[in-house]
């Protein structure tokens, strides 16, 4: 369905921006939406300004907005819609019922209009690991598969089911890319305070299976046109085995990127073994099918970690590592006193920390209210 334009949401984040990119150098029509920001339009103005054979539509529409987006899809009747648009964890836990309204409520508006066309486009839509809940590696040794039943422990993870589930409901074709950690140098520009947090709260031994967002966009691209292939598939979306490793192992390597060096194993606290709710929601997925069906991945761990150091500023790369040796054992002293002070035990309690620090709303709540 090359003559029929392809709808992006969330169309100038860290994936969008990427298969927008894509999708314009294919030759497709791209209608690129998104919140109107000051970055949003920055990122829309460069890659408008590059030359690409496809033809790019940017516009700016609030999935809130029903009757705008209903008028957005029926001027520009899409064959595709690439679903990215999302309030994410851990702001989302900061407000949860404006999240649900975005994450679902923002969904059902999209499908609703989406029904409307003649002709039922295809949505691809970007879902999560968060849908697992958590994963008790020694419980749970098994890679996570198409098949793995949905059990999300938080309140990001039950927006992207109760999505699923509006979408699967719609009768429109669709699949449902569920990624793992995508990475790129947006990862690390972005690190806030709320990142912290889920940084000191996540086992340092638990599974993290992380994806170059150069190769989830790639994912989403090639997609397009897949129709009949993927039509009411999971495709699991992360890197090749050399992506898959612990959390402690992924965080070194950014904070080694960065500039700052390797924390090291102290930094973290272990899972419980016999706790299956002290472990975050995510693990290694098995990619075989979506790999089979996408093509989608390209490079290698040690590709994208090179990446990510590259893009940071030169200057505060060399500051960085110039005071590394210092910043190391600070960083590794103040995430001791932190647990000292909140009465830590020897294991992580990743909930009960989140619960503490943006309240129990973090949590799933299991009612199945959309909030739209």
């Amino acid at each position: 369905m090359m003559s029929a334009p392809v709808l992006i949401t969330g169309a100038f984040g860290q994936v969008g921006k990427r298969v927008t990119e894509l999708l314009l150098s294919r030759g497709h029509t791209v209608v690129a939406t998104d919140l109107r920001t000051d970055s949003v339009r920055a990122t829309a103005e460069k890659l408008a300004e590059a030359p690409q054979p496809g033809t790019l539509r940017a516009t700016f529409a609030d999935l809130l907005d029903r009757a705008a987006v209903e008028a957005l899809v029926d001027e520009h009747r899409p064959g595709t819609i690439i679903h990215l648009a999302a309030m994410f964890s851990p702001q989302s836990y900061r407000n949860p019922q404006l999240a649900r309204r975005i994450n679902v409520g923002g969904t059902e508006n999209l499908v609703r209009a989406g029904q409307k066309l003649p002709t039922a486009p295809l949505l691809l839509f970007a879902s999560s690991a968060a849908v697992y809940g958590s994963r008790n590696p020694h419980r749970l040794p098994e890679r996570i598969t198409a098949d793995t039943p949905v059990a999300p422990i938080d309140q990001y993870g039950e927006d992207k089911v109760l999505a699923e589930d509006v979408i699967t409901r719609s009768g429109l074709p669709h699949a449902f890319l569920r990624l793992g950690g995508v990475l790129s140098p947006d990862t690390t520009a972005g690190i806030n305070t709320d990142h912290l947090v889920l940084i000191r709260a996540t086992p340092g031994d638990n599974r993290l299976h992380g994806v170059d967002a150069r190769d989830v966009a790639l994912a989403f691209a090639n997609a397009v046109g897949r129709r009949d292939s993927i039509n009411g598939k999971v495709l699991l979306i992360a890197g090749n085995d050399t992506y898959a490793h612990t959390h402690r192992d992924v965080e070194d390597s950014m904070f080694e990127a960065m500039g700052i060096g390797r924390l090291g194993p102290s930094a973290s606290l272990p899972g419980d073994p016999g706790d299956d709710r002290g472990w975050a929601f995510t693990g290694w997925f098995d990619t075989t099918e979506a790999q089979a069906l996408l093509d989608f991945q390209q490079h290698d761990w040690p590709e994208t970690v090179t990446w990510i150091a590259a893009a940071q500023p030169r200057i505060v790369r060399a500051l960085l590592r110039t005071t590394g040796p210092l910043l190391r054992p600070a960083i590794r002293t103040a995430l001791a006193l932190q647990r000292r002070i909140e009465h830590r035990g020897p294991y992580a309690d990743p909930w009960s920390l989140i619960a503490s620090r943006y309240g129990s709303q973090a949590l799933a709540r299991a009612d199945g209210k959309t909030g739209a």
